[in-house]
């Protein structure tokens, strides 16, 4: 490490809002990023943290996450919120250190900061997103990846995807994958189960959201034609039933919506599931295949995005334009419980390679290396 350890700066936006995926990936490699300062031998670096005017906003399932972090000295700056905040206080704040901006956004102006963009799906599924959220990322995204001295990806499908919609300059990206280990620090909800009426390895699950990329849509239909007394598939997140009715998304012969879910419910269900069915068109990294299997839940999983990249050999994959394929890899994984045995065993070994702690440790080197560059004669 250099001799003079800047400090580091968290970009903090994204505790003054609901909680996403990419939020959550935030929270847990920044508290692992704490851990790592805590240990480190020579100069000291101290994380501090930047909030815009809303403040942290603790809600179900981020309390956890985001304890270690409200406790963070809190660095002072411009009384705003938003993009504005982003862009113009951020830009402003202690300049001599590190920013830390982990959540796809961080001010253009700002060289001396670490940027994880985690995926290009603005750009290769823009049907997905309004027109107002994808002028603002091909606006600034891209400027923002150049101008910043670290930029990180979770996968190597994303860096490849970032560099050819030339959002991020080729060989520049870093990649950092997500870690799993969260996921053992959540108590399952013993009554989950009871209280839907599912009983122990009787049910596929799928992890609910109306994103087109997700393939939703696909999977129910094959689930509907399935044959009489075939495990049904549960449907946990993404609203009420409701919600996917308004979409022609029916619950009826095969399939049950459960609505929203805890923490806590997730991993019971994780747990009583015969497999989790993830039939994503494409994924920056796919978390929930690694969550599942971090609980010996075995993954039917798609071909597409990084998922075969996180997944390795412990997953059954299908292609997710092909419904014959999943039809099939259901009733494989129903019909043969050493096939399930096996993939439940491979799959804990590959999700526990994926560590948030391990995580930290490639962003604290890519900034070394980034001051170390910088110092070079």
């Amino acid at each position: 490490m250099p001799q003079t350890a800047r400090d580091l700066i968290l970009n903090g936006r994204f505790l003054s809002r609901p909680m996403t995926g990419v939020d959550r990936v935030a929270a847990e490699l920044s508290t692992a990023l704490l851990a790592q300062l805590a240990t480190q031998d020579g100069p000291s670096r101290r994380l501090r943290l930047a909030l815009p005017k809303a403040g942290a906003q603790e809600r179900d399932n981020s309390a956890q996450a985001i304890a270690g972090l409200l406790g963070l000295d809190v660095v002072p700056t411009m009384a705003s919120d938003g993009y504005f905040w982003e862009q113009v206080a951020l830009w402003r704040t202690a300049p001599e250190d590190w920013l830390l901006s982990f959540c796809n956004m961080g001010p253009v102006w700002r060289t001396r900061q670490v940027v994880m963009i985690h995926d290009a799906q603005v750009f290769s599924q823009p049907q997905a997103y309004s027109r107002k959220f994808r002028a603002i990322y091909n606006l600034l995204q891209p400027r923002v990846a150049k101008r910043a001295s670290v930029v990180l990806t979770v996968s190597d499908f994303s860096r490849r995807q970032l560099e050819d919609h030339g959002v991020v300059p080729p060989g520049k990206a870093i990649v950092v994958h997500n870690g799993v280990d969260h996921i053992h620090r959540i108590s399952p909800d013993a009554s989950t189960l009871a209280r839907h009426r599912l009983n122990p390895q009787g049910y596929f699950l799928a992890i609910g959201t109306l994103a087109p990329h997700k393939n939703l849509p696909m999977l129910i239909e094959v689930a509907r034609n399935r044959p009489e007394g075939a495990l049904p598939l549960v449907v946990a997140g993404g609203g009420n039933a409701s919600v996917f009715s308004d979409h022609g998304l029916i619950e009826g012969k095969g399939v049950r919506f459960l609505g929203r879910v805890t923490d806590g419910e997730l991993v019971a269900l994780y747990q009583g599931a015969t497999a989790l069915a993830f039939p994503s068109l494409t994924e920056g990294f796919g978390l929930p295949p690694l969550e599942a299997m971090a609980h010996g839940c075995p993954a039917i999983v798609t071909t597409g995005g990084a998922v075969p990249e996180v997944c390795g050999d412990a997953a059954l994959f299908a292609d997710p334009e092909d419904p014959a394929a999943w039809r099939a890899a259901l009733e494989v994984i129903e019909a043969n419980p050493e096939r399930r045995k096996a993939l439940a065993a491979a799959g804990k070994a590959q999700a526990a390679r994926f560590t948030w702690e391990r995580a930290a440790q490639k962003v604290l080197a890519a900034i070394t290396a980034a001051e170390t560059s910088a110092a070079a004669p």
